[in-house]
């Protein structure tokens, strides 16, 4: 192998990543067997065609985290977390987007609802289709979880490396944490990712949060194998023992090696803005066309998120940003 990775591996890579990270921000302890379903699984988002992964094009997958408890159907229940991750392997750089699940959104075929009840109307190809029509964005591969597997995933690579950004005290997530730089188990980065009820902004807050999961993870993933490649091993242990893939074995491992050539620094996390409102008796999100239309735009163009069109962040006033 040689020491600059191409662009089409950056970007395989890339997906490992994906799939890994995604798997760690949503869910619960409870390790597969054999006969079980996937705790993770990946997949092309159209079968027709093959995605472009030569570094001429961005990459654009769509990671679901399924509210399905433990024994329940992961494809039919209501997705809990919608984000956006868009690469571009050429420039080594990503964006994540994060989807409010309560978003009132036209579901095709279905007429118009929240956005988190695609999944259960027509699995992760309907919830594909939706956010391809509210986006104009054209995905190449989705990616879902279920509430089983996080802790297993994060315990098993000894725990995730998080800056909290801010003190956290909810009990409902049982999310308990100063603000500062420290490892969490799968128990309490399940905490942090699904705490909501204790910040501002409640769901874009939480959407926020659960995307400086997939940074740590990226963060932490390039800092081990830097200090200690043979670290590269449990994390492709971790991913093969509880995810599925399209990609066979052999290539995931070797385009794994190339996974650190895409730059925490470099990845931008946002989520879309929006207003709350009581539609037909649900309260829901009415999103904020604009910036929805600009963030969209920008992201078909090239997968990269430039500052003029990043929202603000939800949690601004905990964190004293903008």
């Amino acid at each position: 192998m040689t020491a600059t990775a191409s662009p089409r591996r950056v970007a395989l890579a890339a997906l490992v990543l994906v799939a890994w990270i995604g798997g760690s921000v949503l869910g619960a302890a409870e390790p597969r067997h054999a006969s079980a379903a996937p705790l993770f699984q990946i997949e092309r988002a159209h079968a027709e065609f093959v995605p472009v992964l030569d570094g001429s094009e961005p990459i654009f997958v769509l990671v679901l985290g399924s509210d399905a408890r433990p024994h329940q159907e992961v494809m039919a229940e209501r997705t809990d977390s919608i984000h956006i991750v868009a690469i571009n392997p050429s420039k080594q750089k990503a964006s994540i987007v994060g989807i409010p699940r309560d978003s009132y959104v036209s579901i095709p075929g279905f007429g118009t609802n929240k956005i988190n009840a695609a999944l259960s109307m027509g699995g992760p190809e309907l919830v594909v289709e939706t956010v391809e029509a509210l986006t104009g964005i054209t995905f190449d591969y989705w990616a879902i979880t279920g509430f089983a597997g996080f802790e297993t995933m994060v315990d098993e690579v000894g725990g995730l490396v998080v800056d909290v950004p801010f003190a956290m005290s909810d009990e409902a997530s049982e999310a308990f944490f100063d603000p500062g730089v420290q490892r969490l188990s799968g128990a309490e980065a399940l905490g942090f990712g699904r705490n909501r009820h204790d910040l501002p902004s409640g769901d874009f807050g939480r959407s926020e949060n659960q995307g400086i999961l997939l940074i740590s993870a990226l963060t932490q993933f390039n800092k081990e194998f830097t200090k200690d490649p043979s670290r590269m091993l449990a994390w492709i242990a971790s991913f093969m023992r509880n995810s599925e893939s399209s990609l066979p074995l052999d290539q995931l491992m070797d385009l794994a090696f190339t996974g650190t050539a895409i730059s925490p620094k470099h990845v931008v996390n946002a989520v879309l803005p929006g207003g709350t409102a009581m539609i037909n008796g649900l309260s829901v999100v009415q999103l904020n066309t604009a910036t929805l239309d600009a963030v969209s735009a920008d992201l078909r163009n090239d997968g990269i998120l430039r500052p003029a069109n990043v929202p603000p962040s939800p949690n601004a006033s905990l964190t004293g940003g903008s």
